[in-house]
């Protein structure tokens, strides 16, 4: 299994990131589409967000495409599978945060000895 400090695994949640985006793209392009072929789409589309909902936050978005056939109900999809991959993108920012200030503090503690790093910047217990 490939760790998440390597290339590769960042490599896969971008890749996410620009599929929730494309999803939001085609959601959009439903808004223009006829009631049949929007509710269509935007039922697929459900239970892709449902998925990256759950595989972002936990728990999984309920599927509901009953009802969901309006213009609106498709620029509101597109909004929160937007919001979903802007999520992703900060999370995956934060983790180069965190990794760069705990190999930082690490590189300072080999050269100049111990060195006050916050606790929260501190390299996890593998334990």
């Amino acid at each position: 299994m490939e760790e998440w400090g390597t290339d590769g695994g960042y490599d896969v949640l971008e890749r996410i990131v620009a599929l929730l985006f494309s999803l939001a793209t085609i959601a959009d392009i439903a808004a223009g589409l006829s009631a049949p072929r929007r509710r269509y789409l935007l039922g697929i589309l459900s239970v892709a967000e449902a998925e990256a909902h759950g595989f972002l936050i936990g728990a999984g978005a309920p599927v509901t495409a009953a009802g969901q056939d309006t213009t609106d109900d498709a620029l509101r999809m597109a909004a929160r599978l937007r919001a979903l991959a802007m999520l992703l993108i900060v999370m995956l920012a934060q983790r180069f945060v965190l990794l760069g200030a705990v190999a930082l503090c690490a590189d300072r503690e080999r050269t100049a000895g111990p060195v006050a790093c916050p606790a929260s910047l501190a390299a996890p217990d593998t334990s």
